[in-house]
This record gives structure tokens, C-alpha cells and sequence, in this order.
């Protein structure tokens, strides 16, 4: 009971104190903030930026990809396509491969995967390509995944047929290949902007 008295004393004074401030300052006439200023001078009109594209709207990608689930033994040649319509010259095109390879039965070989634009290899920077090498291992039968990826820049306007495909590697002669097996092989195509650097 005395613990009741002194707290709600002591909110008294606290209290008294708070309101005697409040009186001491309306009597001076304090403010806690200086009074509003005059207008500042009207400054320079900026540059127009480019639009503001809203939150929910991302921008538009030109981009393909072509799937298929069937395995192709073929040891030279062309395994799959995908078409896509380049909008721009001046852009480049992301390309990439990624699915099973096998090389079997053989020793001491190489078997190449490659991408192709209209039916000619990349030259500008360079081909986009992939080699698998073999030896010791005559009997093996083992399909591993691969990624075969790259930008080609140059290409002109207009429909790009985009191919994969399989032969011999530089200096040496044709092998047992196979392409795609129990699982999904895939061609990408992206249509991007020319490099920077």
C-alpha cells in the first residue's frame, strides 16, 4: 500500500513538471522549429529519361529454346534444329546445347559437338563447340551430360537456323557416337545485346 502511495506521488510530480514546461514555454513564446522560410529560386528543368517500365512488366527477350527425348546414333551430321527470328544486326546470339554424349568403343579417339548458324560454324569470336576423348576404355559405355554454349556475333537479320551437330574431331577419323539418352536434350537461342567490351 505504501509502494501505491509513493508511485502514484511520483506521477504526480511528473506530472506537474511536464505541465509547468508546457506553461514556460507558451509564456516565452518558444518554438521548437524555426518559422517557414520564403520560396527558394526555381531550379534548372532536367533531362528527359527513358520511360519507367512498371514494376509488374519486365522487358521483352527474343528468345527460343527446341526440345526432344529421342537418342541419335548417328556418327556425323546434323542432330537437331531450332529456328529463331533475329530482330536486330547489331545483337548477338547466345546459343547452347545441353543433353548426353556418348563415345564408345574405341580407343585413343574423339568425337566433336558443335553449333552451326545457317549451316556455317561461328567466326566471330569464335566456334562454339565440344570435343569428348577416349582412351584406355575400349568397352565403356558411358553417356554424360554436356553443355556446349556461346555468343556468336555478326550474324545478319532474319531467320537463323541454329544446329547441332556431331563428326570428327581435327586428326582423327569417326567414332561410335551417340547423342541424347534417357533424359531431355535441349537448344537455346537468345537474342542478346552486342558485348560491351
Amino acid at each position: 500500500m505504501a509502494d501505491t502511495r509513493i508511485l502514484s506521488q511520483t506521477m504526480k510530480s511528473y506530472i506537474a513538471c511536464v505541465l509547468l514546461i508546457l506553461c514556460f514555454i507558451t509564456y516565452v513564446n518558444a518554438e521548437c522549429v524555426g518559422q517557414k522560410g520564403t520560396r527558394g529560386p526555381t531550379g534548372a528543368k532536367g533531362v528527359t529519361g527513358d520511360e519507367a517500365l512498371d514494376w509488374y512488366r519486365a522487358p521483352r527477350k527474343n528468345w527460343r529454346q527446341c526440345t526432344w527425348t529421342s537418342s541419335d546414333g548417328r556418327d556425323s551430321g546434323t542432330i537437331a534444329s531450332c529456328q529463331i527470328y533475329k530482330e536486330s544486326s547489331s545483337t548477338a546470339l547466345y546459343a547452347a546445347y545441353s543433353g548426353n554424349t556418348r563415345l564408345h568403343n574405341c580407343h585413343g579417339c574423339c568425337g566433336r559437338w558443335y553449333l552451326t548458324f545457317n549451316n556455317a560454324e561461328c567466326s566471330n569470336p569464335q566456334v562454339i563447340d565440344g570435343t569428348v576423348y577416349m582412351a584406355n576404355y575400349n568397352s565403356a559405355d558411358l553417356y554424360r551430360h554436356r553443355v556446349v554454349q556461346g555468343h556468336c556475333y555478326g550474324l545478319s537479320a532474319g531467320w537463323i537456323t541454329v544446329s547441332l551437330v556431331v563428326g570428327a574431331c581435327s586428326g582423327y577419323g569417326t567414332y561410335d557416337l551417340n547423342t541424347g539418352w534417357n533424359s531431355a536434350s535441349r537448344l537455346i537461342v537468345v537474342e542478346e545485346t552486342a558485348p560491351m567490351y
